[in-house]
């Protein structure tokens, strides 16, 4: 599939790793994951006309926490999705975009960790950057 929108892109590899997540928006219940941009954004201009973009979004996650177990478990599926998002590349290739835009790179910036706690759930946060070539002319 050819996404319009580089957050479209990350939905899709997302969606690949089994993660269904939703752009602008995190719902209520557990399981629950959202992506949204940040106001960050680098933009190097190449000789050739092209760019190099790189833009920045954070990956919020709902999960159980009820019982100490689950919040293990969160803490698990949550560094396991880190790896995944390292090793990306050698299991699939990045999804395709319009407009002559190219991914190059999709980069956990750090680690997650819980922004909030309820006694019924905890919300993770991830950021991460997503680095695309694109192409003029």
């Amino acid at each position: 599939m050819v996404n319009r929108t580089i957050s479209a892109a990350i939905v899709e590899m997302f969606d690949n790793l089994g993660f269904t997540i939703h752009t602008n928006h995190l719902s209520d219940g557990s399981d629950k994951y959202g992506l949204f941009r940040s106001p960050a954004r680098v933009k190097t201009e190449n000789i050739d006309g092209s760019c190099i973009i790189t833009e920045a979004y954070q990956f919020f996650g709902r999960l159980d926490s009820l019982s100490e177990t689950e919040r293990e478990d969160a803490e698990e599926q949550m560094e396991a999705l880190v790896y995944a998002v390292d090793d990306y590349i050698y299991n699939y290739d990045y999804p395709e975009l319009t407009d002559s835009r190219t991914i190059q790179d999709v980069e956990i910036t750090g680690c997650p960790y819980p922004i909030e706690t309820t006694d019924e759930d905890l919300l993770y946060q991830i950021s991460l950057n997503i680095t695309y070539l694109r192409e003029r002319g």
